[in-house]
């Protein structure tokens, strides 16, 4: 009887083994999880027979390898538009539950007949994803660099950056319940024109360019020298590792991976936070109210008026790895996720910056709190903590880059051309949008070479000599120009084909803004380049390039204390300049140069729902681009 109950009970347990293999052998994603595993097991076995200059470095390694490992093996393929483009398909439990439990198998094409009904991306998808992907390797740097420099009050002024959170989602909550766009982009083509429309994409471009060099090089700087063997492997890794399942997956890789990446940011980020605790006589306390003999440098309020400034008009626009997500979830679904999210990320920053004030505590003077600098001081743990950390924020960003490549590169920028199987009407040309019926394969196939090109454009960016900081604060300065059209966007008056007259479609607006922004951009990047060299006694230095220009502009422009007087006097004089510019280009147009009036979308999204319904003028099914076909032409 017992035999029989046991044999009964081990062909049942055979059986669901035998159940849960057939499932994982018919999912997509079996034959590139099989042959990371094999690559794994080979990784693992090099780093153990391999010499090491520490035990130390042997385990950073193991952590890089692992670590990768781990994201790529629980990547999801995405073979729809909406899946690869919007992130939205059947989330790790489903999967999860469908292996193991035997429940209703995932159904990858249901996202195209309904996508509200089935997989769309809720409040605990898109929050930690929005928070961790703004989690810069390069932005949790500058803070401890700064922590260092300024004390609490230099995380707190990075964080100023943070309230870009509320800029995006003020701008994608009025483009989609309002005015009913599907993407920035395709609200910018409708109101300022096609140039306007190709100035902003090459601008995304170039952000998505800093982000993959800058955040690679600060996960290198914890594996060797710079330009050393380790730190060339340790980038050829961290910039491969995303692109890999980002290919896989698109969106819907990204937004799964991010879910793992911020509960592991936030456990190690106060983890190491616990081990400066014990290290500091009084707690970690201490560590808020210490300053160093002499006092913390002059300046960090002034870097806080920046990065308002920057933060509230135009630096999130310039970065569609924050403005798509705008678009993913339900509107106050949204709202509520990238409030919540943006706080979570700037208590983060400001956290942080306890590594660049434990710096100073360690040295006993005000220093350079670079991260890797300071995790050698403490215990081999925290040193592996903190790389932890980098590593977590770095693959976040970069993967979320690459997912951002993909759709501005294969929807924003070939949707000017007629590939094959487009069903857009004769003539017609423009961004389109993922659930549109023109996008197919061949545009997920384009947005995967895409992200191949920018990972190789950018890790070979690293043979010249950058500087981290610079990608957050040159190119922040750059297209401060966009932020006076995009805010405009929030007020335009769009017509309807039985209703009342629209705007007038100003592309002076968009480049009468967006071209004084350059000039001042280009201007700060020239005035702060800096010239590095080794002194006479061996030690690195660095001076400035055009030290005459620059205490010029310092004299005319400056405003406020400290090293970043010139960018808050810059920032102020400058956007200032591009408000003027935008409102003089779009009168030159209201009143002068009178293009076609620009036509609504027939629809816009329900705030609570996020279901679409007719626009007030327009008849249910209509096309904004039919109604008026000339209103494409501009400038």
């Amino acid at each position: 009887s017992c035999r029989r109950h046991m044999r009964r009970r081990m062909a049942h347990g055979c059986g669901r083994l035998s159940a849960c293999a057939s499932r994982i052998s018919s999912t997509t994603e079996l034959r590139w999880r099989a042959l990371v595993f094999a690559c794994l097991v080979f990784g693992s076995l090099m780093i153990a027979t391999g010499e090491h200059e520490s035990t130390q470095a042997a385990t950073n390694w193991y952590v890089l390898f692992v670590y990768s490992g781990l994201l790529i093996l629980t990547a999801q393929m995405s073979d729809t538009a909406t899946a690869f483009f919007l992130g939205r398909g059947d989330s790790v439990w489903t999967q999860l539950r469908y292996i193991f439990l035997g429940s209703a198998a995932p159904r990858r094409d249901e996202a195209l007949v309904e996508p509200l009904a089935r997989g769309e991306v809720g409040f605990w998808t898109l929050m930690p994803s929005a928070f961790i992907t703004w989690i810069f390797a390069k932005s949790i740097q500058n803070a401890a660099v700064l922590g260092g420099y300024f004390g609490v009050l230099g995380g707190v002024g990075y964080a100023g950056w943070y309230t870009s959170f509320a800029s995006a989602a003020a701008v994608g909550y009025v483009l989609r319940t309002r005015h009913g766009f599907t993407s920035l982009p395709r609200a910018v083509e409708r109101c300022y024109g096609p140039w306007a429309s190709g100035c902003f994409s090459l601008a995304l471009l170039f952000r998505l360019w800093n982000e993959v060099w800058s955040n690679a090089s600060v996960v290198a700087s914890f594996y060797g020298e710079v330009h050393s063997t380790n730190w060339w492997i340790a980038v050829a890794l961290s910039t491969a590792v995303p692109a890999t399942y980002v290919v896989m997956g698109g969106m819907r890789a990204s937004l799964v991976s991010d879910q793992l990446q911020a509960l592991l940011g936030v456990t190690m980020l106060f983890s190491i936070l616990g081990l400066i605790g014990d290290d500091m006589p009084g707690g970690l306390g201490e560590v808020w109210s210490f300053s160093p003999p002499g006092g913390w440098l002059d300046g960090g309020g002034t870097l806080l008026g920046a990065a308002l400034i920057q933060g509230l008009t135009s630096y999130p626009f310039h970065d569609p790895v924050l403005t798509d997500r705008a678009f993913l979830s339900r509107p106050r679904t949204m709202l509520a996720a990238f409030f919540v999210g943006g706080a979570i990320a700037a208590t983060f920053i400001i956290l942080f910056s306890a590594v660049g004030i434990y710096g100073c505590y360690v040295a006993g003077a005000v220093k350079n709190g670079a991260p890797v600098d300071v995790a050698r001081s403490l215990s081999s743990a925290a040193f592996t903590f903190i790389n932890l950390v980098m590593m977590t924020s770095s693959l976040s960003t970069l993967d979320s880059t690459f997912t951002s490549c993909a759709k501005l590169c294969a929807l924003e920028l070939f949707g000017w051309l007629r590939l094959e199987k487009d069903a857009r009407p004769a003539g017609k040309r423009g961004p389109l949008a993922p659930a549109d019926s023109s996008v197919t394969s061949a545009h997920i196939a384009l947005g995967r070479a895409s992200i191949l090109s920018l990972a190789l454009a950018g890790a070979l960016n690293l043979l010249a000599d950058t500087e981290a900081l610079s990608a957050t604060t040159v190119s922040g300065t750059m297209v401060m120009g966009l932020g006076p059209p995009v805010l405009l966007l929030l007020a335009w008056r769009f017509g309807a084909p039985d209703g009342v007259s629209g705007w007038r479609q100003a592309p002076l607006a968009f480049l009468f803004s967006f071209v004084p922004g350059i000039v001042f951009g280009a201007l700060y990047s020239v005035a702060t380049a800096k010239r590095y060299f080794t002194d006479e006694d061996g030690a690195a230095a660095s001076e400035y390039r055009y030290e005459a220009l620059r205490e010029s502009l310092i004299d005319r422009l400056a405003m406020g204390t400290g090293p970043y007087s010139l960018l808050l006097g810059m920032n102020v004089i400058g956007h200032c300049t591009c408000f003027g510019g935008c409102a003089v280009g779009f009168a030159v147009h209201a009143l002068v140069w009178k293009l076609p009036r620009t036509i609504g979308e027939p629809t816009v999204e329900d705030p609570k729902t996020g279901e679409r319904r007719p626009r007030p003028g327009h008849k249910q099914g209509g096309d904004a681009e039919e109604a008026e076909p000339a209103q494409a032409v501009g400038l």
